[in-house]
């Protein structure tokens, strides 16, 4: 259980990174009216992929946490139910791919899919107690 606690603390600092690296690459493709690129897709699957990955672990965590203290933890859910909705919110621009955007609305809709995730996942992980809300673990 160590390790699933460790990677699940520390691969939100990656997901941090992918989406600083996003907001940066978006407002700027925005701002600056750029073609919508290859760039652009990888850095919107690569934040999908990192935040899918984080939930993935998370729930993989849940189901081992709650044979050992019980499924009845109330934060637990609510962590859950706000961090599924990030991942559903993460992946809209995916979904929109094939739809007929032009690159000022695509930059536009992957930055407002990243800033709505961080939104939420700062709301997901406010719904912790504060002894766990900010901590990083490290295996035993």
């Amino acid at each position: 259980m160590d390790i699933l606690r460790f990677l699940h603390s520390g691969v939100r600092w990656l997901v941090l990174l992918v989406a600083l690296v996003n907001l940066v690459y978006f407002a700027l493709g925005w701002l600056q009216g750029r073609h919508y690129d290859r760039t652009a897709r990888r850095l919107m699957s690569a934040f999908g992929g990192v935040i899918s990955l984080q939930w993935l672990i998370g729930v993989i965590f849940l189901i081992v946490l709650g044979g050992q203290t019980g499924l009845g933890v109330r934060h637990y859910w609510e962590h859950l139910t706000v961090m599924t909705v990030a991942v559903f919110v993460a992946n809209v621009p995916t979904i929109l791919r094939r739809r007929k955007l032009n690159d000022k609305q695509r930059y536009l809709v992957n930055l407002g899919s990243v800033i709505a995730v961080i939104v939420l996942v700062v709301i997901g992980i406010s719904l912790l107690p504060e002894a766990i809300r900010w901590r990083f673990f490290l295996p035993a």
